[in-house]
């Protein structure tokens, strides 16, 4: 199916829409700022983004209650969304936004291993190829004596929090079969509450009233909005084109980062960049391929 037979009268703003959703991805790594542990960060995060869920699947009339034998398959799905946060905005704080977002935009690959796992088949050269690149971006980019001495420890973070994704959007993709999007997302973010809830007495807490604002954001625009936004996009765009342009969340990261914060981009950033996104883009149309093949 090309993008103008699925398009239709909705295409431009599809593709502002899911232009939108990958702006405001690029700045959800900034969270990472935060004054507060990651653990606050997350568990705030899914508290307002499910809030907000709740807010337009009521408005919606959309139905709120899960399918019987879901609850124990959404809540594993809500535990890897927040562990995958938890090392992401990890990741950002020890390397830095360039390093944290690249590493973490390698889920495609960790995907197709998945899969392929699953499925015990091999992966095709051109996975294998775009694998490879992916492997020479991360070892460029988390090159100690290049990137510093916490490079490559927030490289290694990066990559888990990529696995954990990868993981969590399968088990979300076959979740998806029989359950609103907009309700499982909710019920998801208010798991990831719930299932920090016992860790915020040990962990760092938000410092002041703006960080607070600062989380209300993350989960009602940065999480929420970008949700509806992307769902929006996907009704007249193929899964890969949406993919596509989620995928340059690095690269607004990385320039908000630069503008807002002054964080230097290195050298090899420039040059592991086009290769991770260069091959994540390949990956995710390669699986588009394959799943809109006739079985």
């Amino acid at each position: 199916m090309t993008i103008q037979d699925k398009g239709g009268p909705r295409l431009l703003p599809a593709v502002v829409a899911v232009n939108i959703a990958a702006l405001i991805f690029g700045t959800t790594a900034l969270f990472g700022r935060v004054e507060g542990s990651p653990v606050w960060i997350v568990a705030g995060r899914g508290f307002f983004a499910c809030l907000a869920l709740c807010a337009v699947g009521a408005a919606r009339g959309l139905p709120m209650r899960l399918p019987a034998g879901r609850f124990a398959r959404v809540a594993l799905s809500a535990l890897l969304l927040a562990l995958h946060w938890i090392a992401f905005f990890t990741a950002v704080r020890i390397a830095g936004v360039a390093i944290g977002t690249l590493t973490a935009a390698t889920f495609p690959l960790f995907t197709i291993v998945v899969e392929a796992m699953r499925w015990r088949r091999m992966p095709s050269l051109i996975q294998l190829g775009a694998g490879a690149a992916v492997i020479v971006a991360v070892a460029l980019i988390s090159e100690p004596a290049a990137a510093g001495a916490d490079a490559g420890s927030g490289a290694a973070i990066g990559l888990l929090a990529a696995l954990l994704f990868a993981v969590f959007a399968l088990i979300s993709q076959d979740l998806a079969k029989d359950i609103n999007p907009v309700t499982l997302s909710m019920y998801q973010q208010g798991m990831v509450a719930l299932l920090l809830l016992p860790a915020l007495p040990f962990a760092e807490p938000l410092q002041t009233a703006g960080d607070w604002l600062a989380i209300v954001a993350l989960g009602v625009i940065g999480t929420a909005l970008t949700h509806q936004l992307y769902l929006f996009a996907l009704r007249s765009l193929p899964a890969s084109v949406c993919g596509g342009f989620v995928t340059l969340e690095p690269v607004y990261a990385i320039v908000f980062a630069q503008l807002l914060f002054g964080e230097a981009v290195r050298p090899l950033v420039l040059v592991s960049a086009p290769l991770i996104i260069g091959a994540s883009l390949l990956l995710l149309r390669v699986a588009d391929g394959v799943a809109a093949a006739p079985d």
